[in-house]
């Protein structure tokens, strides 16, 4: 079982951790800037991700948001979440980011048990794999 832990000195409104991207060949895609959010249901990359992995489109599929649904290519990787864990063959959807390289959704999180506690005016953020159920970390 491993946990990742990530204290911020004050509050925050955005989680965001490395985290890397790996092709079905084995390429790696290594960023700092993936943010997780339990709002969404699929994860999404960024086109910069894509090219870079020179990633072939599984399939098409559409995502919806504040501005409304736009159509996009799935791509199918594998996740290396912080714990140092695999989510294999992960169905990620491309967006063109511009601040961040992954928005990480539920279709990953499932994977562990999420915490965010907001004490004395600091955040911590916990992630850990496998699940172990309850509400402690």
């Amino acid at each position: 079982m491993a946990t990742y832990k990530k204290e911020y000195p004050y509050l925050v409104e955005d989680i965001v951790t490395p985290l890397d991207i790996y092709s079905g060949d084995g390429h790696k895609f290594h960023t700092e800037r993936a943010i997780w959010d339990t709002g969404a249901d699929t994860t999404i990359i960024s086109s910069r991700i894509v090219k870079q992995l020179n990633l072939p489109p599984y399939k098409q599929g559409g995502i919806s948001g504040i501005g409304g649904a736009t159509g996009s290519n799935v791509y199918l990787v594998h996740v290396l979440v912080p714990t140092g864990d695999f989510v294999t063959s992960v169905e990620v959807m491309e967006s063109d980011f511009e601040d961040i390289d992954v928005l990480i959704g539920m279709d990953v999180i499932v994977f562990g048990d999420f915490l965010i506690t907001n004490k004395d005016g600091k955040t911590t953020f916990q992630f850990r794999t496998p699940s172990k159920g309850g509400v402690e970390l």
